[in-house]
């Protein structure tokens, strides 16, 4: 975990000069800051549950599917805040077990846009993105950044999200990993 420090820090440094130079930027950037200690200080909590990895058949070699897990269990912690636009912020930790059946530790921050489906707001779909640091076993755990799209189906306190990891070449990428949330 200590090592997912110092690249948090630096992708947040990276973007600081963005902020200096534009007030469109710095008033993304305090707005985008706002709304994390409003996640950190007065969200609310869920446990994720990794169910499914799907990887797309067609990118992948025969023989490599068979080597991979498609079980990803693991947990993880969420907290989450929804602000006065129904948009749904969220700070997460999870550790699942990856294609190669390796422990992958995530960390990150999740976004999603809430379409409700009845006047109750009981159902929603979210549809939103992911930034994560993440680590595996076969790069030595050193942690990297990654964006990925997501979509959920929601029902009062359960979830079920869906994450692409987008296709970045033959035998790489082009992954959905699924999981159950429950808000606690």
């Amino acid at each position: 975990m200590k090592k997912f420090i110092p690249a948090l820090c630096a992708i947040l440094l990276a973007a600081a000069p963005l902020a200096a130079d534009d007030t469109a930027a710095v008033s993304w950037w305090e707005s985008w800051k706002a709304d994390l200690r409003a996640t950190w200080n007065s969200g609310d909590h869920a446990v994720m549950v990794p169910f499914n990895t799907y990887h797309v058949r067609g990118t992948y070699d025969n023989d490599r599917l068979k080597q991979f897990n498609e079980m990803p269990w693991g947990l993880g912690v969420e907290r989450h805040y929804t602000d006065e636009l129904r948009n749904r912020h969220s700070l997460y930790v999870l550790v699942f077990s990856e294609s190669y059946s390796k422990p992958q530790p995530t960390a990150g921050y999740a976004w999603e846009k809430s379409i409700f489906l009845d006047s109750a707001h009981a159902s929603r779909v979210g549809l939103g993105f992911n930034a994560m640091l993440t680590g595996r076993q076969k790069n030595s755990y050193i942690p990297f950044p990654g964006v990925t799209p997501t979509l959920s189906v929601n029902y009062l306190r359960l979830s079920v999200q869906t994450t692409w990891v987008p296709y970045l070449g033959r035998n790489d990428g082009n992954v959905f990993l699924t999981m159950f949330k429950v808000s606690i």
